[in-house]
């Protein structure tokens, strides 16, 4: 018998195969996609920006691993989040939802401006 997710909106989809969604709309896939792009304008706003070894060192995360959340393979965990918060000085706030209120003066310039080059580009 198939079970239902808590966080689904809709309870004639099955909890296999589905991606939920969670209260406020988003789905699961893009939260993840999105947490992972904020790790890497993390990155870039460090010390004017480092490889995912460099920061790998700098935050006490395998490289491999700072990859994975990258690249939305993985979410990052509780505590390799509060890691990369000890390191750079980022809020939880910030890595999971985005809030930018309690950044560090240095990492929210430098995160405008890989932002405002990233719209260009495209």
């Amino acid at each position: 018998m198939y079970t239902h997710s808590a966080y689904s909106q809709n309870e004639s989809k099955a909890l296999i195969g589905y991606t939920p969604c969670l209260r406020h709309g988003f789905a699961m896939s893009r939260d993840l996609k999105t947490i992972a792009e904020r790790l890497k304008l993390i990155r870039g706003s460090v010390h004017g920006g480092m490889t995912q070894a460099a920061f790998g060192r700098l935050v006490g995360i395998e490289p491999q691993a700072i990859n994975n959340y990258e690249t939305a393979l993985r979410r990052i965990s509780v505590d390799q989040a509060i890691k990369v918060c000890a390191a750079t000085g980022v809020s939880l706030d910030y890595i999971y939802r985005g809030v930018t209120s309690q950044l560090p003066a240095e990492i929210a310039t430098n995160i405008q401006k890989l932002q405002r080059a990233a719209s260009r580009r495209s």
